[in-house]
C-alpha cells in the first residue's frame, strides 16, 4: 500500500516537472493578459488625453500637455442676471479639503453697502455650482458702515475649512483716518464673522499712523494665520517703507505688531521702500520676500529680499534672493529692477519668482525668474522661465505679476501676466495669462496660454491682468481679471479657468464599461482553453 502510494506520488512529479514548459507558457499568457487588461485604460486615456492637445499648438507654444478649461466669468452673471457694472480686480483664490473652491476680489459696483468699494466673495461646491456674490466687507448682521474704499484683498483656508481673508480698508475710526488692514472669516455653520482690525489697536493701544497697504496671509499646520504688509508708519526703522507681520495664535488671539524688514539683532540699516510682501508657510516655519529699493553692495536696482521665522529661534536676518548663487555664493550680475515677487514651500523647499527687467540673452523686457531653496543643496542658481525654452527667445514683451504654488507631487506651476503678441493677440491692444510648470523628469516646459485659444477660439480681446492660483484636490484652479466685453459689458470682471496637475490622470470611464471586465475574463479563459488544447 505504502509502495503504491509512492509510486502514485513519483508519476505525478513526474508528469508536473514535464509539463513545466507548458504551466510556464499558461502562466505568462494569463499574466500578460491582466497586465494589458490594465495598461488598456490608460493608454486609451492618454491618447484623448494627448490628441486633445495637438489642436492647441501656438506655432512653438504648446500647451505642455496641460488641459485647461474655458474661462468662466464669476463677477457677474448669475443666474443670467447682469447686475455688475463697474470695475472688479485683483481677485484671489483657494480650495478647502473638500474640494470647495473660495474667491474673493475688490469692487466699485454701488449697491444697498453704498457707492464706495467693497470686497466681494464667491464659491464653488460640486453639488451646487458657483454661488452668488456676497459683500463680506460690510453689512455684518444688516449694519452697513464700511463706507470707503476695502481693496487688495488675499485669502487662506485653514485645516477646518474656515475662510480667513485680509485686505485693506480707508474707513475711519477709533483707529484714524489712515488705511488699516481688516480681517473677516467664514466658519462652516455659522457664516461670515464681524471685521477685526488687525493692523492696529493691540491692547487699546493705537499707534499706526500711516498706510497698511498690500496685505498677504499664510496658515500654518496648527491653524495659526500669519499676515504681512508694506506700512509707511514712522518708527525707530525710520520714515521709509516697511514689512510689517502679526499673527493670530489659536486660543491666543493677534500678536502686536512687528517690522520684519529691518532692525535684525537692533540694527537699522534699510532704508528704502520695502513693499509688496508675499508669504507662505511650511509646517510651521514661516518665510516672507518682498521687493526692496535700498541700495547697497548689490547695486542701486531693486532687488527681492526673503526672511525665515523658524520656531524657538524668530526671525533670521535679510537674504538678496535675486541676486543669485552660484554653490551660495552670491553672484552679483543681477543691475536690472526685480519687482512683485510670489513664494511656496513643500517639504522643505522653498520656491520664489519675480519679473525681474536685467538685460541678457533674452532681451531688455520683463521675463519672469526663479530661484529654489533646498535644505540639503541651499540655493540653486536662477532660471528664467518666461523665455528661452530649447534656446528659443520669443517672447519680447513685459511678463509680470507673476504667482506660484507647488502640487503633491513636488511640481511647480507658475502663472504671470504677459504682452507678448501672438496669434492671441487682437491689434496689440490686449494681453494673456501665461503658464509653465517645472516636473523632475521633464524640467520647465514651454509657455502655454491659458486665458485665450481654447479649442483654437481666441476671443478674449481685453486685458487680462492680476492672476493668483491655488492648489485644489486635482487641478490647479486660476483667476484673474479680464477687461474682455461681452453681454456682462465693459467693465472688468473676474475669470476663471482649471488645469489638471501632471501625473494626476483624468478620471475617465472604463472602455465599454463594466463589460470591460467581462471581456478580459474570456480572453483568459480562452488563453486557458487554448494551452490545455495543445496538451492533448
Amino acid at each position: 500500500m505504502a509502495i503504491s502510494i509512492i509510486r502514485n506520488k513519483i508519476n505525478y512529479l513526474i508528469i508536473f516537472l514535464m509539463n513545466a514548459q507548458k504551466r510556464s507558457q499558461l502562466i505568462v499568457s494569463i499574466l500578460l493578459a491582466i497586465i494589458i487588461s490594465i495598461s488598456f485604460p490608460y493608454f486609451f486615456e492618454n491618447q484623448l488625453y494627448n490628441n486633445c492637445y495637438s489642436e492647441l499648438e501656438i506655432k512653438d507654444l504648446k500647451s505642455s500637455y496641460i488641459q485647461y478649461a474655458n474661462a468662466t466669468l464669476l463677477s457677474d452673471g448669475f443666474n443670467g442676471t447682469y447686475w455688475n457694472t463697474d470695475l472688479s480686480e485683483f481677485p484671489r483664490v483657494v480650495a478647502d479639503k473638500n474640494g470647495k473652491i473660495h474667491v474673493v476680489w475688490e469692487d466699485s459696483t454701488n449697491g444697498y453697502w453704498g457707492t464706495d468699494m467693497e470686497i466681494m466673495y464667491v464659491s464653488y461646491s460640486p453639488e451646487t455650482g458657483w454661488s452668488n456674490i456676497e459683500v463680506i466687507s460690510d453689512g455684518f448682521n444688516g449694519s452697513y458702515w464700511n463706507y470707503a474704499q476695502s481693496s487688495s484683498p488675499a485669502i487662506g483656508v485653514d485645516s477646518q475649512n474656515r475662510i480667513h481673508v485680509v485686505y485693506e480698508d480707508y474707513t475711519p475710526g477709533v483707529w484714524g483716518n489712515d488705511c488699516e488692514l481688516m480681517h473677516v472669516s467664514y466658519t462652516p455653520g455659522l457664516g461670515w464673522s464681524n471685521i477685526t482690525v488687525i493692523s492696529d489697536g493691540y491692547q487699546g493701544s493705537y499707534w499706526n499712523d500711516g498706510l497698511s497697504l498690500e496685505p498677504d496671509i499664510a496658515i500654518d499646520v496648527d491653524d495659526n494665520i500669519h499676515v504681512v504688509w508694506s506700512d509707511n508708519t514712522e518708527g525707530a526703522w525710520g520714515t521709509d517703507v516697511e514689512i510689517m507681520y502679526v499673527k493670530y495664535t489659536q486660543g491666543v488671539g493677534w500678536s502686536n505688531v512687528t517690522v520684519i524688514s529691518d532692525g535684525h539683532n537692533g540694527i537699522y540699516w534699510n532704508d528704502g521702500f520695502s513693499d509688496n510682501p508675499n508669504i507662505a508657510t511650511d509646517n510651521n516655519f514661516v518665510h516672507v520676500v518682498w521687493q526692496d529699493s535700498t541700495d547697497g553692495f548689490w547695486g542701486t536696482d531693486r532687488e527681492i529680499m526673503h526672511i525665515k521665522y523658524t520656531p524657538n529661534s524668530g526671525w533670521s536676518d535679510l537674504s538678496i534672493v535675486s541676486e543669485g548663487y552660484i554653490g551660495n555664493i552670491h553672484n552679483y550680475w543681477n543691475n536690472g529692477d526685480s519687482r512683485a515677487p510670489a513664494i511656496a514651500c513643500h517639504s522643505g523647499n522653498t520656491h520664489i519668482v519675480w519679473a525681474d527687467d536685467t538685460n541678457g540673452i533674452w532681451g531688455d523686457d520683463f521675463e519672469i525668474m526663479h530661484i529654489k531653496h533646498s535644505s540639503i543643496s541651499g540655493w540653486s542658481e536662477i532660471t528664467v522661465i518666461s523665455d528661452g525654452f530649447k534656446g528659443k527667445y520669443w517672447n519680447d514683451a513685459e511678463s509680470f505679476n507673476p504667482e506660484l504654488v507647488v502640487d503633491y507631487n513636488d511640481n511647480v506651476h507658475v502663472i504671470w501676466q504677459d504682452f507678448t503678441e501672438g496669434i492671441w493677440d487682437s491689434g496689440g491692444s490686449d494681453n494673456e495669462i501665461m503658464y509653465t510648470n517645472y516636473t523632475s523628469a521633464n524640467g520647465w516646459t514651454n509657455i502655454s496660454i491659458i486665458s485665450d485659444g481654447y479649442a483654437g477660439i481666441y476671443w478674449n480681446t481685453g486685458l487680462n491682468l492680476n492672476p493668483d492660483l491655488c492648489l485644489g484636490q486635482n487641478n490647479i484652479y486660476v483667476v484673474w481679471q479680464d477687461s474682455t466685453r461681452g453681454i456682462w459689458g465693459t467693465d472688468y470682471e473676474i475669470m476663471f479657468t482649471f488645469l489638471i496637475i501632471p501625473g494626476l490622470m483624468p478620471n475617465i470611464a472604463l472602455p465599454f464599461g463594466f463589460y470591460y471586465f467581462i471581456l478580459i475574463f474570456l480572453v483568459i479563459l480562452g488563453l486557458v482553453y487554448y494551452i490545455k488544447q495543445k496538451d492533448v
